[in-house]
């Protein structure tokens, strides 16, 4: 009797425990999400045209006009913020003074030469000694060094404009007395820019005299300005490990403006074999960037390192390879583990 009582009860507990199972794995198929519908790319190698960002300076050649005798001002010969072509006569300053100089000068050097030729003709007939030819001939010299270097003290009195340029505004009025190196105005050639800035020294090895640098403003937008790299510091910048460049810009119309901020991008040739993605699968971390790789038909979340934007991709340095298949729309609704479906 008691091993019948033990043997229905046996039954009893097994009937349970079968029954627990079936509504513990109906209720875990249950829980289960339905596949997300995703879309999807391959990961593959591509090339990537290198470049270098940088906010640089617009910068013009340019010099003070000053005086290298004092004097007055006789005369100003231009107009505040013209364009001038090199030799240009900007200022006249008083020259009464060395005009006469230059004019006895002048009139000593014709008396000499003559004085010259006839000591010289007397030579040639045995008149004269060859001590008194050789003393006119220095003498003559002599002349000649004084003449010249009254024209050069008459030509200091009008300061000319050393190259084409823009006049700044005249610092200085007729009949102001000027001293040697006081700045009168101020030239600046406007129509030869260049951009100085500094990029990573990371780049040093890809950097090369004549790269093309493309150069924006937000003073104007829709125009692009190309410039070609003229300078290379021989030196890095030890405080921030940056090397100094500048790019000569043309700008015939006067468009750009020295001391303008702009934006640069340097182009330093093309990397090739880079692992690509579209920005569009990133998925911002605290910590960085991951996407979502499709494994065995289930999301896996992958931290990744990015390099290099294009307008609508990115560049891999780690976290992914060659063949890998990524999440690209749909993403947001997707969980590490979460199967999904790719739409096609």
């Amino acid at each position: 009797m008691l091993k019948k009582k033990w043997l229905i009860a046996s039954l009893l507990v097994s009937v349970v425990a079968l029954w627990g199972v079936h509504k513990f794995r109906n209720r875990d198929l249950a829980q289960l999400p339905d596949a997300i519908w995703v879309q999807a790319s391959v990961v593959k190698e591509s090339s990537l045209p290198q470049k270098a960002h940088a906010i640089g300076t617009l910068v013009a050649r340019s010099v003070e006009i000053t005086p290298e005798i004092a004097g007055h001002v006789d005369k100003i010969l231009f107009q505040d913020g013209a364009f001038v072509k090199q030799g240009t006569v900007l200022i006249q300053l008083d020259d009464s003074i060395y005009k006469a100089k230059a004019e006895s000068a002048k009139a000593k050097l014709d008396y000499f030469q003559n004085q010259f030729k006839r000591m010289t003709l007397l030579g040639k007939q045995g008149a004269i000694a060859q001590q008194m030819i050789d003393q006119s001939d220095a003498d003559l010299k002599e002349r000649k060094a004084e003449a010249k270097e009254a024209d050069v003290m008459l030509n200091n009195m009008r300061l000319t404009a050393p190259f084409d340029g823009m006049v700044g505004k005249a610092k200085v009025s007729p009949g102001d007395y000027v001293t040697i190196g006081q700045s009168l105005v101020t030239i600046t050639d406007t129509k030869h820019l260049r951009i100085e800035y500094n990029v990573s020294d990371k780049y040093l090895p890809l950097v090369k005299m004549g790269q093309d640098v493309k150069i924006t403003t937000s003073a104007y937008p829709d125009k692009k300005f190309i410039g070609k790299v003229a300078y290379i510091s021989p030196t890095i910048n030890t405080e921030n490990r940056s090397v100094s460049l500048y790019a000569d810009i043309p700008n015939e119309d006067n468009i750009l403006k020295p001391g303008m901020f702009v934006d640069a991008v340097q182009m330093l040739g093309t990397q090739e074999r880079v692992l690509m993605i579209p920005s569009r699968s990133l998925v911002p971390i605290l910590d960085g960037q991951q996407v979502y790789k499709i494994v065995d038909g289930k999301a896996q979340a992958v931290s990744i390192t990015i390099g290099q934007r294009t307008r609508n991709d990115v560049e891999v340095l780690n976290g992914l390879t060659i063949g890998d298949q990524i999440i690209t729309d749909g993403q947001l609704k997707v969980k590490n583990g979460m199967p999904v479906k790719i739409k096609t």
